[in-house]
C-alpha cells in the first residue's frame, strides 16, 4: 500500500503540559519543540500535539483507544499524570473499556487487550513461531 498513518494529531492550547502528559503516558519521546506543534515519536507509534488557533471546545470528533494488558494498573499510572476517571464500561465481558480524559478534556480509552491479541506493527505476518520480521 502506498499510504500509511504517519501521525495522530490533537489539537491543544498548552504544549507543555500535553506533550508532558502524553510522552509519559505512552513512552514517547518529544521530536520537535515548535512554539505551535510537538511530535512525539516511539518505536511503533507518532502522536502530534498542535497549538490550537482558536478555543478548543468540540470534544468527542475522535479519541485514542489504548490497549492494555492490566487495565487497572493503567488506568492508575495514567491518573497519576495527570488524567481524570470519566466511567468504566464492562457491560460485555469480551469487550470492556475504561473512558479517562487528558490534561485538556480530550477523551481517550484504555481496552483490555493482551499484547498476544493485537498485531505489533513492527512484525510482518509469518509462519507460527517465526518472530519479527529483521
Amino acid at each position: 500500500m502506498a499510504i500509511r498513518l504517519g501521525s495522530t494529531v490533537i489539537n491543544c492550547s498548552d504544549l507543555d503540559t500535553m506533550t508532558r502528559f502524553w510522552s509519559a503516558a505512552l513512552d514517547l519521546e518529544p521530536a520537535s519543540e515548535a512554539a505551535d506543534f510537538r511530535l512525539l515519536r516511539g518505536p511503533h507509534v507518532n502522536l502530534s500535539l498542535q497549538r490550537a488557533s482558536t478555543p478548543v471546545a468540540t470534544r468527542d470528533q475522535m479519541h485514542l483507544d489504548l490497549y492494555a494488558d492490566d487495565q487497572q494498573r493503567e488506568v492508575d499510572r495514567l491518573i497519576g499524570l495527570g488524567a481524570r476517571f470519566v466511567r468504566h464500561v464492562d457491560d460485555d465481558p469480551a469487550d470492556d473499556w475504561a473512558v479517562l480524559a487528558d490534561p485538556e478534556d480530550n477523551l481517550f480509552c484504555v481496552c483490555v487487550k493482551p499484547a498476544d491479541e493485537v498485531r505489533d506493527p513492527g512484525v510482518r505476518p509469518g509462519p507460527p513461531g517465526a518472530g519479527p520480521a529483521a
